[in-house]
């Protein structure tokens, strides 16, 4: 049987949720010349935790499938060896793929403490274009208490339409006070389609007293299932002044759903 057959029988076992039998397969495939087969049985056995899965990555990478160095760098993270996965990103920038910038960056900024290199990548990555590096350096700036050049990095990507940079700035503006500007960007977030920014939005409407609005956000938050939507709608009854055993059934939710672990004032509505 050929490459290509193995490979459509594999690629149909995984669908079917066959995992061992798709592993098997994509194995036979890449013996029988198909390239990117050994790369899928080695991210299929990385998620299965197979401690082989690492070599087979490794072959697939000597191959030539420079695809596996994704799934070859996360198993080295998180199987706490960093630094090899640095390493091995930085030898991929090296031969001209200058995607892994971003990666390197992320990795020495939160895995390895080294926010001087980390910094370095981060401007190496935006030099190159990658359109997730803005975000991901403002993170990394406000954690220094750099919010200004924070800021600087988020509102061209914001204007020029990114809604995870215009949910960013927004998020930033509030930190900064900027209620108004905070709320506008995270409006223009959500109806972008980040839904995520929901949360914040009806947050930041309720604490400036805009309840209509945040009561049609916290909503939205809830249908969409979001983390922190049931905290926020016991906060909007308890705000609009809802019965007492209402606000507390809501606050409850909220706690099953791990939105809030009971301290403070949550814990005095609780009782």
């Amino acid at each position: 049987m050929s490459g290509t057959n193995h490979l459509a029988q594999a690629d149909q076992a995984v669908r079917e949720g066959r995992m061992d039998v798709a592993v098997k397969l994509y194995l036979e495939a890449a013996d029988a010349g198909a390239p990117e087969a050994r790369r899928k049985a080695g991210e299929l056995m990385f998620a299965g935790g197979d401690e082989t899965a690492e070599a087979v990555l490794r072959r697939a990478l000597a191959e030539g499938d420079a695809e596996a160095v994704d799934a070859l760098s996360e198993l080295l993270e998180v199987t706490g060896r960093a630094e090899a996965a640095v390493d091995l990103l930085i030898d991929r920038h090296r031969l001209g793929e200058t995607r892994w910038a971003l990666p390197i960056a992320n990795l020495l900024a939160d895995a390895l403490d080294e926010p001087e290199a980390a910094e370095r990548w981060y401007v190496s990555a935006i030099e190159s274009g990658d359109p997730d590096a803005p975000n991901d350096f403002a993170a990394f700036l406000q954690d220094f208490d750099r919010a200004a050049e924070a800021e600087a990095l988020l509102r061209p990507a914001a204007e020029a339409g990114d809604e995870f940079a215009m949910a960013n700035l927004g998020r930033l503006l509030l930190n900064g006070d900027a209620v108004d500007d905070g709320i506008a960007w995270l409006t223009r977030a959500v109806e972008a389609g980040q839904e995520d920014a929901l949360v914040d939005l009806g947050d930041a409407e309720l604490d400036a007293g805009r309840t209509e609005a945040a009561r049609e956000h916290i909503r939205r938050a809830l249908d969409a299932d979001l983390a922190g939507s049931r905290l926020l709608y016991a906060h909007l009854l308890d705000r609009e002044g809802a019965a007492t055993s209402e606000v507390e059934a809501a606050y409850r939710v909220a706690v099953e759903a791990g939105d809030v672990e009971v301290d403070g004032g949550d814990a005095e509505v609780l009782g």
